[in-house]
């Protein structure tokens, strides 16, 4: 079996993650900026926030493969690369779509990067799988916390596109720990699989229950596309857990800037909205890891789906920022809690060695949801308010969730 060293790679995964999403966030705070400068519309920050998501789902669900192929280290390079390069197009922008198809780009990019930190991570030891991906979840958010602070106050004396010429710098940086720990070392041969019956290397899905669509998984070469993991209906129903949450993702977190400005907020205020939000993501996400790998990714799922949803619904009765501002606080627990449950429940689920795959198709089909849910963020929110964006928010969720629990329900691989 091919496993990454831990000793380097975790703290080179927790640099470069932070670099990336934190570079990659800038932009958010400056749209109302951009909106006076380049006659963006409130519908096109939908779209905007949709071309990151349909690229990066594009990434993980063709591309990530890969990853369980040797590739995952170039396939961070190139990652790294193409979200600096998105920034430095975001920058020189003159018009609206030049900044969608800039934010595609760097949305393919990000993608392609984290698909393969997952995949390392997992590997360098499937027993702690959760946990690993709770440090990848508290990374991200610490970038979130720290790019659009940082572009919130550098707007105070520097224009937008300046923000994200820095920005685009930045990024490169993260090319260093790239470099330095996203290796792999064959540490163990196929017969020394820890989970001999499911055939190593060659296998697909461990801890099903027995049935023919299971057994087949694990029969045969590893196919090169993820959707045969779709054949078990537990998967189905935890993709369609991760869908769930990646419904808010995709419905406000463009308009975001736009709500908070409408109900009094500052560019300084809205910028510090998205650091204290990230600050009890990144503070829980070890425990929640933690919790994940010992009483299973769908407990510590529905714990985070019982804080999160009221919070989405009281979004469209808030008026004052300061308000909005600390719900979001609480929010990011529950946030933690479910992204990383769903995340761990499909780690424990798969094979290791395809690890890429199964997060792949994670994270891809997830981003389906928060791509449709962005696309119609901006029409909902003009034309119903925040009561019609975040109720029908809250409504989605509501709908994939209960379905991907009923499927979910299962033994712990």
């Amino acid at each position: 079996m091919i496993a990454a060293s831990p000793r380097k790679l975790v703290p080179s995964v927790v640099v470069a993650m932070v670099l990336l999403s934190g570079a990659s966030f800038v932009i958010f705070p400056l749209i109302p900026a951009l909106q006076g400068s380049l006659g963006v519309s409130t519908a096109e920050i939908g779209f905007l926030a949709a071309a990151g998501f349909a690229a990066a789902l594009v990434a993980e669900l063709l591309v990530a493969p890969l990853a369980d192929r040797g590739h995952a280290r170039l396939m961070a390079i190139v990652g790294v690369l193409m979200v600096a390069g998105s920034l430095a197009l975001s920058a020189a922008a003159g018009e609206g779509w030049q900044l969608i198809v800039a934010r595609a780009i760097g949305g393919f990019g990000f993608g392609i990067f984290v698909i393969a930190a997952s995949a390392l991570l997992i590997r360098s030891d499937p027993s702690r799988s959760g946990e690993l991906l709770g440090r990848l979840g508290a990374a991200e958010l610490s970038g979130i916390a720290v790019g659009p602070l940082a572009s919130g106050v550098a707007l105070s004396f520097a224009g937008p596109g300046a923000i994200l010429a820095v920005a685009a710098i930045v990024v490169l940086l993260a090319l260093i720990p790239v470099l330095v720990g996203f290796r792999e070392t064959r540490s163990a041969s196929v017969g020394d699989d820890p989970h001999p019956t499911t055939g190593g290397i060659a296998a697909g899905v461990i801890g099903f229950d027995g049935t023919d669509a299971d057994r087949s998984l694990r029969l045969g070469a590893a196919p090169r596309s993820s959707l045969d993991l779709l054949r078990s209906k537990r998967l189905v129903g935890i993709v369609l857990l991760y869908a769930a949450v990646m419904v808010p993702t995709g419905a406000y977190d463009g308009i975001w800037p736009r709500y908070m400005a409408d109900i009094g907020a500052g560019p300084l205020l809205t910028a510090a909205s998205y650091a204290l939000f990230a600050i009890p993501y990144v503070i829980v996400a070890g425990w929640a890891g933690r919790l994940a790998d010992r009483r299973g990714g769908v407990p510590a799922y529905w714990r985070g789906l019982a804080i999160l949803l009221p919070i989405i619904a009281l979004y469209g009765f808030v008026g004052n920022p300061w308000v909005a501002t600390g719900m979001g606080f609480v929010e990011s627990t529950g946030q933690a809690l479910a992204f990383i449950g769903a995340a761990a429940a499909m780690a424990h689920a798969v094979d290791p060695a395809r690890a890429g795959t199964a997060q792949g198709l994670l994270r891809g089909i997830g981003l389906i949801a928060a791509t449709i849910a962005a696309a119609v963020s901006g029409i909902a929110y003009e034309a119903g308010g925040q009561l019609l964006l975040f109720g029908g928010t809250a409504v989605a969720v509501v709908v994939l969730a209960t379905v991907g629990l009923l499927l979910a329900r299962g033994r712990r691989g």
